[in-house]
């Protein structure tokens, strides 16, 4: 999926093609140096999607630079608490200065812990728990063994979403942005309900690359869609700006 460069780089203020060490969004600053993976659309996406409505509690999980986390506590109500769980430490200690830098610090809380020991030990229920996992089978080999963790499949996406399950609500949503055939695959091998599905289409006229979910355990009607990035100009579709326009700079 195409990197996003809208939100400006603070020391130039311009969009290079390589990963830049900082973002700056409407409401909020991404510092992101020490951060395996960086802003992506992926994360982006997830982040203006996902249903807040109705949280107390929300999880993000393998938070990374803090991106989701950020994007949920803009959207959602003044009293609902975000916690943030990073297993790599130096992106743990990056989202926890993107926390508290931002106008949301007393709502959003960082635990440097795994995703898995964590769901299992939480004695909190949440009623939205997202996640942007590691994608990609083991191939090509990273330069670190953080870009590795962050990058690779370490287990399978109906792991995560089994320990998401373990501590959601009995109302509540989990929502994941992944593969379109990873998704395929996660709903088809999974009890649970996946009552929306948006299929993300990188360029009209192209086949859907990534896939947004949502599952609950309860048996609602599947609300299905699709979301195109680019139009055949090239430009941002109007879908896509009135997704992510309360979050760019140049929206």
């Amino acid at each position: 999926m195409v990197l996003v460069y809208q939100a400006q780089c603070v020391k130039c203020g311009h969009f290079p093609q390589d990963f830049m060490s900082s973002f700056t969004f409407k409401q909020f600053h991404i510092n992101q140096q020490h951060c395996a993976m960086k802003v992506g659309t992926d994360g982006i996406l997830l982040g203006a999607w996902a249903d807040v409505s109705d949280c107390q509690y929300i999880l993000d999980m393998g938070t990374g630079t803090g991106l989701v986390a950020l994007m949920l506590a803009q959207r959602s109500h003044e009293h609902c608490q975000i916690e943030a769980v990073e297993l790599d430490s130096l992106a743990a200690q990056q989202a926890q200065e993107n926390f508290k830098a931002s106008p949301w610090h007393n709502r959003l809380h960082l635990t440097h812990q795994d995703v898995q020991t964590y769901c299992q030990q939480t004695t909190h229920q949440f009623d939205l728990i997202v996640a942007n996992p590691p994608y990609f089978a083991q191939g090509v080999e990273c330069k670190n063994d953080e870009r590795a963790l962050a990058r690779y499949v370490q287990q399978s996406h109906l792991d995560w979403l089994n320990w998401a399950a373990s501590c959601l609500s009995e109302k509540g949503r989990i929502s994941f942005v992944l593969p379109y055939e990873a998704g395929k695959t996660l709903i088809n091998s999974t009890a649970l309900y996946c009552i929306k599905q948006t299929d993300v289409i990188t360029k009209t006229g192209k086949a859907p690359q990534r896939m947004l979910l949502t599952f609950s355990r309860e048996h609602l009607p599947q609300v299905k869609d699709s979301l195109v990035i680019y139009n055949e100009n090239n430009q941002y579709t109007e879908e896509f700006i009135a997704l992510t326009k309360a979050f760019y700079l140049k929206m």
